[in-house]
């Protein structure tokens, strides 16, 4: 395995496991906040721009990506020898990220920093974990688009739902 995908939720894991991931494979990680947004944060890329990273990535022999999207990354989904799918419940997410706030704003490094900010995501990254039938009509990444852009893909999907299953994909991969 030198090319693999972590896909998931706000909160549910990517860079952590991509982290590690990067480590155990001595792949290079990607984020793809950082090809979908200037500094990961400011300015949204185009298209184009995207396109000429995502690139850049397919072109070498080893590499983990992780992040949310789902409309522009097939060529991804495509090359992967895996797609971890981290698919964790929103209370714990929504944990996560606050746990990830309060970290990042005692050390000063918090892209997002203020409680107003924190309250504003946890708002509009819920939307991501409800039920299908909630989501049809909203824009954006949901976790019903997610589970229809995996269906290409089931035969290489390992969807991990807990910390423990996460665990196991380590240890059955020989990561």
């Amino acid at each position: 395995m030198q090319r693999v995908h972590v896909i998931g939720g706000p909160g549910s894991g990517k860079t952590t496991l991509a982290r590690r991931l990067s480590a155990r494979l001595g792949a290079e990680a990607f984020d793809l906040d950082e090809v979908a947004y200037v500094g990961g944060a400011g300015a949204e890329r185009s298209p184009a721009d995207r396109r000429v990273s995502l690139e850049a990535i397919l072109a070498k022999p080893a590499w983990v990506t992780e992040g949310i999207y789902v409309s522009w990354i097939d060529g991804l989904l495509e090359s992967a020898d895996a797609i971890v799918w981290l698919d964790v419940s929103w209370r714990i997410a929504a944990w996560r990220i606050v746990v990830r706030h309060v970290r990042a704003s005692l050390a000063g490094t918090n892209r997002h920093p203020g409680w107003l900010l924190l309250l504003r995501f946890l708002r509009s990254t819920r939307r991501y974990y409800l039920d299908a039938a909630a989501v049809e009509e909203a824009e954006g990444v949901t976790r019903a688009r997610t589970v229809r852009q995996l269906e290409r893909y089931a035969d290489k999907v390992v969807r991990c739902l807990s910390t423990r299953d996460v665990r196991l994909f380590l240890e059955r991969a020989r990561l």
